[in-house]
C-alpha cells in the first residue's frame, strides 16, 4: 500500500469523525429547539452542523468564523420551528463553544505538531489529524450526554425573559471570541489561549446557569399549579357536596312533587322537578373523557349556571396526548374565570353570553376559542392585560400563565375585543 493510499484513508477517517461531531452537535440543538420533521431537514442539518462544529478556526482569520456564523444561522432559522429568540440564543450559546474548541484544537495541536514535524510531512499530518480528530466528536458526545437533561429542561420551561438573560451573558464571550481571533498577535497566538478558554468555560457555565434558572421557573410553575389544583378540588368538593345534599334530600323532594301532583298543582310540580333536574344535570355533565379536565369544566359550568350566563360549550379533546392535564386545566380555568367574571359585571342577565369551542384534530392540532360578552373596559399595557380589581393579587395566574403554556408548546395566542365582546383563540400543533 503506497503512501498516497494511506493518506487518503486517514483523511476519509477524519471526514467520518466530522460527521459524527456534527451529529452530536445537532442533537444538542434538538434538545433546545424543535427540528422540522422529515429526512431532508435531518440530512441537510447534518451537513451544515458538521461544517459548523468542525470549521477550521485560525487566529487572524475572520473568514472561517464568519462563515461558521452564517451557516449556523442558516441551519437554525430554516431547519427548526419556534421563536426567533430561541434560535438566536442557541447561536450565542453554542457558536463560542464550538469555535473555542476548534481554535484551541487547531492552534494548540498545530503548535505541538510543529515541534516534531514540518509542513512538508504530509503523511504525518494526515495520520495525526485523523487521530486527533477524535477529540471533537468525543467532546460533543460527552457534552450531549452530560447536558442533555439541562437542555431539555430549558426548552420546556424557559420564558422570553429568561432567554434574554442568558443571551446577555453569552454576548460577552461571543464578542470576546471575535475580538481574540481578529486581534491575535502573530506569531504569539498562544497569548489568546487563556481568553479563548475563558469563552469556552463561560458559555458552558451559561448552560448550567440556564438549567438553574429553569429549575427556579419550574418550581414557581409547580407552586402555581398546586394552588390551581387546590382551587380545582375545592370547587369539585363543593359540587360533590351539592350532589350529596340533593341525594340525601331526594325522598323529601319526591314527597313534595307527589304532594303537589295530588293537590292538582301540575305547573308547580313541573317547576319544582325542573329545578331538581337542573341541579343534577349541571353537577354531572360529561364534557370529555379526561376525568380531571371534566371535573374542572363541571366546576366552571356550575359557576356559569349560578351566574345565569347563557353558555354553549363544545369540547372534543378525547384523543389529546401532547398537552398534559395540568396545562389543559390552566388554560380552561383561567380563561373561563375571566369570561365568567366579565359576564357577571353585566347587569342585564339576558346579555350574559359565553361560547367555548375546543377540539383536537386527527392531524395533531389543538384549537381553543372562547368568546364572552362584556361591558367593562379592557386595560392593556405593553401587551399585558391589567386587572381592574382593587386587589391585584386576586386575579389568579391569569392570561400570562396561559401565554407561557402556549409559548412552551410553540403555539399561538390571539386576543381580540370590542365594546361588547372578548375573544381568546389558542392554536397549538
Amino acid at each position: 500500500m503506497n503512501l498516497s493510499v494511506i493518506i487518503f484513508i486517514f483523511y476519509r477517517l477524519t471526514n467520518i469523525m466530522q460527521f459524527i461531531t456534527g451529529y452530536f452537535f445537532m442533537k444538542c440543538m434538538d434538545c433546545m429547539i424543535k427540528r422540522r420533521e422529515g429526512r431532508f431537514p435531518f440530512l441537510f442539518g447534518l451537513v451544515l452542523y458538521s461544517s459548523v462544529s468542525t470549521m477550521v478556526i485560525f487566529p487572524n482569520d475572520m473568514t472561517n468564523i464568519s462563515f461558521a456564523l452564517l451557516l449556523f444561522a442558516l441551519a437554525n432559522f430554516t431547519l427548526y420551528r419556534g421563536k426567533w429568540l430561541v434560535k438566536l440564543s442557541t447561536i450565542l450559546i453554542f457558536l463560542p463553544i464550538a469555535a473555542s474548541v476548534n481554535l484551541l484544537y487547531i492552534d494548540v495541536g498545530g503548535a505541538v505538531f510543529m515541534q516534531f514535524f514540518t509542513e512538508k510531512d504530509e503523511a504525518a499530518n494526515a495520520i495525526l489529524s485523523s487521530i486527533t480528530s477524535v477529540v471533537l466528536p468525543v467532546f460533543w458526545m460527552v457534552f450531549y450526554r452530560f447536558f442533555n437533561p439541562s437542555l431539555k429542561k430549558i426548552q420546556n420551561i424557559f420564558t422570553d425573559k429568561a432567554w434574554t438573560i442568558v443571551d446577555i451573558i453569552s454576548l460577552a464571550s461571543f464578542f470576546a471570541l471575535f475580538s481574540c481571533i481578529y486581534l491575535a498577535p502573530e506569531p504569539k497566538t498562544y497569548l489568546i489561549w487563556p481568553c479563548i478558554t475563558s469563552c469556552l468555560i463561560t458559555n458552558i457555565g451559561s448552560v448550567r446557569l440556564a438549567a438553574y434558572l429553569a429549575d427556579g421557573l419550574h418550581a414557581d410553575l409547580e407552586r402555581k399549579n398546586l394552588q390551581l389544583q387546590k382551587n380545582y378540588y375545592e370547587e369539585l368538593e363543593h359540587s360533590q357536596n351539592q350532589i350529596r345534599q340533593i341525594r340525601h334530600d331526594m325522598n323529601s323532594h319526591l314527597s313534595v312533587v307527589g304532594s303537589l301532583l295530588n293537590d292538582g298543582n301540575l305547573s308547580e310540580a313541573k317547576e319544582y322537578f325542573s329545578k331538581i333536574s337542573g341541579y343534577m344535570q349541571t353537577a354531572n355533565r360529561k364534557f370529555c373523557q379526561n376525568s380531571v379536565v371534566n371535573a374542572v369544566i363541571n366546576a366552571k359550568y356550575q359557576m356559569i349556571t349560578n351566574a345565569s350566563i347563557d353558555a354553549f360549550l363544545n369540547i372534543d379533546i378525547d384523543k389529546m396526548i401532547f398537552i398534559d392535564d395540568v396545562n389543559l386545566c390552566t388554560i380552561f380555568a383561567n380563561t373561563l374565570d375571566n369570561a365568567i367574571e366579565a359576564c357577571q359585571k353585566i347587569d342585564d342577565t339576558a346579555k350574559r353570553k359565553l361560547e367555548l369551542r375546543c377540539r383536537y384534530t386527527e392531524n395533531g392540532y389543538f384549537s381553543y376559542a372562547l368568546t364572552n360578552s362584556k361591558i367593562n373596559e379592557i386595560n392593556e399595557k405593553k401587551g399585558r392585560f391589567l386587572s381592574d380589581k382593587e386587589d391585584q393579587s386576586a386575579h389568579g395566574i391569569g392570561i400570562s400563565s396561559v401565554k407561557e403554556i402556549v409559548d412552551n408548546y410553540d403555539g399561538t395566542l390571539d386576543i381580540s375585543y370590542d365594546n361588547e365582546w372578548f375573544k381568546v383563540v389558542i392554536l397549538i400543533g
